[in-house]
């Protein structure tokens, strides 16, 4: 099968460490991306955080651009990016059409 890009508005649950460059989302937005699947993560904002010691877990809202297997349904989706170092959970995610408009307001949950 062939491998395309797919693109998700999501909502993750990142851990970002202390000492990570930049800002908090630049930091959650570099975890995303080292996922094997994830081709970008854009329009990356911090939703809710909860501090810790030697980390910080972020919600993050951002839209993340994966390449997979053609037909990926968003539960497959879902967990490619809960298997990624960092992320601990997906709270939301929407399947965005193709040159779609970024999403307003709330991202859906599956």
């Amino acid at each position: 099968m062939a491998r395309q890009p797919r693109a998700v508005d999501a909502t993750l649950v990142v851990r970002v460490p202390v000492n990570a460059a930049g800002s908090l989302a630049d930091g959650a937005a570099r975890t995303v991306e080292r996922i094997d699947a994830v081709e970008r993560v854009e329009q990356a904002e911090i939703c809710g955080l909860q501090p810790g010691l030697n980390d910080t877990v972020v919600d993050l809202c951002a839209r993340v651009t994966l390449v997979g297997e053609r037909g990926e349904d968003l539960a497959v989706v879902r967990r490619t990016l809960e298997a990624g170092v960092g992320v601990h959970d997906v709270d939301g995610l929407e399947a965005v059409e193709p040159d779609g408009p970024p999403a307003g307001g709330e991202v859906g949950v599956v």
